[in-house]
């Protein structure tokens, strides 16, 4: 009888942390076909990069932040 009283109480407070988001962020990831080149200091940073390695991932590239936990960090995102 315990062991189901402990069993349905942490299932109850795990549900409640993951539909609070308090159980952590996750982080976006592109689609398929997309990976993460390098990192940046500034948007303008990161496009500046991106456009430089035309000859070798073509004109397929975007820059977004890290994510919420790093929103001064930018990530090039390739096509290869």
């Amino acid at each position: 009888m315990y062991r189901r009283t402990a069993a349905a109480l942490a299932t109850a407070v795990t549900a409640g942390a993951l539909a609070l988001g308090a159980a952590g962020t996750a982080e976006a990831v592109p689609g398929p076909g997309f990976y993460a080149r390098s990192n940046h200091a500034s948007y303008t940073e990161c496009v500046a990069a991106g456009r430089a390695g035309y000859n070798i991932w073509g004109p397929v590239f975007f820059c977004e932040p890290f994510g919420p936990t790093h929103p001064g960090v930018i990530t090039l995102w390739v096509r290869y």
